[in-house]
């Protein structure tokens, strides 16, 4: 099979949308399938022949951040050339709306896989009732346009139905490469535990994420100053846009001693670090899923999080990990029930190396080719011919230039 993946975030950006397009391409992939990725630019140096960049621009209000036009002629010509069987976007912006087109143009299915709750997210830009109510609408109308929609999490499926989504919705979480995680290089991780000063008494509460303000980090380092547990430490591995405010928290709380920041590491070096805790702390109420979660469990760390439907698809209170309510105190307590009782982390441990076998990612990307052939058994077979006007598209342009409109008025204003 053909499969092309469109998507407006990529590498070298880090967060889960990229690594569940790694993943799955590279899963795709080794059961023989040809996966193409169109995404934005700049080039990097290890993408392969199959990866079509875009040109794109920064986004002002988060550079890391690409912005892509809804069509590109290079990009066209490698769709027009690769045959596509199928058509999947990770992104509702230009180049999904370019693999809309495409999709429609060679009348082939069009899979979208909702990956980022977009209301909760418009802090970056305006932060309103409006712009959440917009941010619904947006994503309402583009996933109508769909063949197919994937929620990565029962969370994101309620949402979407909320919202009033009428496409046909499918759940199916991106799977983690748990072999990667059985048998770490213990030099690995003592190398790690050297470099940040970990002894070897210390008990380690890891998180592993974007450091923005809706990961909610604020809360565990809340928690941290309640953690009654000897040698108790929190390892915060990523980094963004949040960091100085949280080292600011980190302070007002005089933990310095206690929590420390990794900045990103390398995925080999994340690997090691997993190796290095007790535990997985994650306050995120914000998440489609939480692969991270996924891959702490596949190192067979209990998670201490917050209760949530997307948590709460992979972790089971009591079995392997604790869910808790929004309170920093809370946290706390199960955070010292797991990190003083070796019985209860063993045995959660053991739970979660389990849970995470079952979402391997080869599993997960066979369940995804059997979407893609119900899909592509419904469509009539494709043909060239002329690009159709897509339904309801004018209508979501419509409230993007509306938003694009107050975004430059308000760039004009503060910058």
């Amino acid at each position: 099979m053909r499969i092309g993946f469109f998507s407006d975030t990529y590498t070298p950006q880090i967060n889960g949308v990229v690594s569940s397009i790694r993943l799955f391409a590279g899963a795709l992939e080794r059961q023989g399938h040809s996966v193409y990725i169109f995404a934005p630019s700049p080039r990097q140096i290890e993408d392969g022949p199959h990866i079509v960049r875009i040109p794109s621009v920064p986004f002002a209000f988060q550079p890391e951040m690409r912005l892509a036009p809804i069509y590109s002629p290079a990009a066209y010509n490698m769709v027009r050339h690769a045959n596509l069987d199928v058509i999947h976007s990770h992104d509702p912006f230009g180049i999904g709306f370019f693999g809309l087109a495409m999709a429609r143009r060679f009348r082939v299915p069009y899979v979208h896989t909702y990956h980022t709750l977009y209301p909760e997210y418009v802090h970056y830009v305006w932060e309103s009732r409006l712009t959440r109510n917009w941010a619904a609408r947006l994503s309402r109308d583009f996933c109508d346009q769909c063949d197919l929609v994937i929620a990565p999490s029962t969370k994101i499926e309620r949402a979407l139905h909320e919202w009033g989504v009428t496409a046909p919705l499918r759940t199916l979480a991106t799977g983690v490469d748990a072999g990667r995680y059985r048998n770490i290089d213990p030099a690995a991780a003592t190398a790690l535990r050297r470099q940040f000063a970990v002894a070897a008494t210390d008990r380690v509460l890891m998180f592993v994420g974007r450091l923005g303000r809706e990961k909610n980090i604020d809360l565990l380092i809340d928690a941290m100053a309640h953690v009654k547990t000897p040698g108790a430490r929190l390892l915060i591995v990523g980094d963004g846009p949040y960091r100085d405010e949280l080292e600011r928290h980190i302070a007002s709380h005089k933990l310095r001693g206690r929590v420390t920041f990794t900045g990103y590491l390398e995925r080999e070096e994340v690997e090691a670090a997993y190796a290095t805790a007790d535990a997985f702390f994650f306050a995120s109420t914000t998440e489609t899923q939480g692969l991270v979660i996924a891959e702490a469990m596949a190192s067979g760390l209990p998670v201490v999080a917050v209760d949530d439907l997307a948590v709460a698809d992979a972790v089971t209170d009591g079995v392997n990990g604790l869910l808790v309510k929004p309170d920093a105190h809370a946290l706390a307590a199960a955070a010292d029930r797991i990190l003083g009782d070796d019985l209860v982390r063993e045995r959660m441990s053991a739970s979660a190396r389990e849970r995470a076998e079952d979402l391997g990612i080869d599993r997960q990307a066979e369940r995804l080719v059997a979407l893609y052939l119900e899909q592509i058994a419904a469509k009539p077979p494709p043909r060239r011919g002329r690009l159709v006007q897509i339904p309801g598209a004018a209508r979501v342009e419509r409230h993007l230039a509306s938003l694009r409109r107050r975004g430059r008025r308000l760039v004009r204003r503060y910058l």
